[in-house]
């Protein structure tokens, strides 16, 4: 070999180890913040059962209170505000849904593609399991509490309903309004009419106060109201089976109504409604994820403009009607 051939391949050889330790490094930088995720997320979800099991949730105290008045007023309902209440402890949908994805991670059981992949899932069970973002992501259920109560009882970071459906010009979907499409109280079946909405069985009592009322992917997606979890806290209290679940049903929707020019992603916008929301979770909206549904792939922000409304109320209470 000519001296010009051994420098050649003594180059190609120095650029084959520096590669080699350039990806080496990369991977142990991406285990390394995956482990510092990981014991992050521990913190918090232990911190966050701490918080339920000693009663300093706010929303979560609101939650067992309006569920103890209602069940005088309205002795019917005693079935429904049980499951409700269990919002308020760690039995809660929300909270074993963030203990059971923190459990996959951390016991091998989830796999991931990628560390990028694994340290993003961590990142959303951190948000999730923040005290400030899990009170607000509460304010679903004291709502629909308070929408039980037919005006009796007051809405909690949230416009009144009237008022949301002027904002918004939504439908009325009646009370439980605020769990449609939320993959913790029921799922998307699918008929020959396009996909719709089936209460599990501890929540369908939301269908039988309305005869049984349908509720279609398609029409709910044009003409949904404002809720925490679909404007703020998807990406926070969402599995990656379930996200996947999402996208298969907004395919489907988008393949069947497509073509006529008459559907609308659910999250093409944001919706307004919102009041009293923490700084945690408005800073962390504005980089929720990368969503199929915005323009250009572009990075879905989901602001909603009812912090600076007229019909903002004062610390975060509305009445229901």
């Amino acid at each position: 070999m000519s001296r010009f051939g051994r420098l050649r391949h003594q180059i190609r050889l120095l650029f084959s180890v520096v590669v080699a330790a350039f990806v080496l490094s990369g991977c142990n930088s991406g285990e390394s913040r995956v482990e510092e995720a990981l014991e992050n997320a521990d913190k918090y979800v232990k911190g966050l059962k701490t918080a339920l099991n000693n009663g300093t949730v706010r929303n979560a105290t609101i939650i067992t209170q309006y569920a103890g008045i209602l069940k005088s007023s309205r002795p019917e309902l005693a079935p429904l505000l049980l499951e409700l209440e269990k919002e308020a402890t760690t039995e809660g949908p929300l909270f074993k849904s963030l203990q059971s994805r923190f459990q996959g991670i951390r016991d091998n059981t989830e796999q991931f593609p990628s560390w990028k992949e694994k340290h993003a899932e961590l990142t959303a069970i951190i948000r999730g399991a923040d005290l400030s973002i899990y009170n607000d992501a509460l304010s679903d259920t004291v709502n629909v509490i308070a929408d039980l109560s037919r005006g009796e009882l007051a809405r909690v970071n949230a416009v009144s309903q009237d008022v949301e459906q002027k904002m918004n010009k939504s439908s009325d979907y009646g009370a439980g309004s605020q769990y449609i499409g939320n993959p913790h109280y029921g799922r998307w079946s699918h008929g020959s009419g396009g996909s719709f909405w089936a209460w599990y069985g501890q929540y369908a009592f939301f269908s039988s106060m309305f005869g049984g009322r349908r509720y279609y992917y398609n029409d709910w997606g044009r003409n949904r109201g404002y809720s925490y979890y679909h404007d703020y806290g998807r990406n926070n209290y969402t599995s990656r089976s379930q996200r996947a679940g999402q996208r298969d049903v907004d395919n489907r929707a988008r393949k069947q109504f497509g073509s006529r020019g008459n559907y609308k992603s659910p999250y093409s916008k944001s919706r307004s409604g919102s009041s009293g929301i923490s700084r945690n979770s408005t800073a962390q909206q504005k980089s929720l994820f990368k969503s199929q549904y915005s323009s250009g792939g572009k990075t879905s922000k989901f602001q909603s403009s009812s912090r600076n409304s007229r019909y903002r109320t004062s610390r975060g209470v509305s009445r229901g009607k």
